[in-house]
């Protein structure tokens, strides 16, 4: 089965926890925009949401994108076979 990067990193960016204050419960941010979206936020949260959903989502892609690529140099690796010296 194969899964496309950008789909992964927007699930695990509504499943990252929500900087708030939160600490003693964890708050995915997904939640927190659904919740906010039926109380209509003022400018000011949707501004810090919107920055906060770009960057957890850049990051989140990152990471996939560097572990995709690391897997696949592997495979490569692999796939050429053992090296010897000479």
């Amino acid at each position: 089965m194969f899964f496309h990067r950008w789909w992964l990193a927007l699930v695990a960016t509504l499943l990252t926890p929500w900087p708030g204050p939160h600490a003693d419960a964890y708050v995915p941010v997904g939640w927190v925009l659904f919740r906010a979206g039926s109380e209509s936020p003022d400018m000011g949260f949707s501004i810090i949401a919107g920055v906060l959903l770009c960057v957890a989502y850049g990051i989140w892609l990152a990471m996939l994108s560097g572990i995709g690529w690391l897997l696949q140099r592997r495979r490569q690796r692999a796939a050429a076979g053992p090296s010897r010296p000479g």
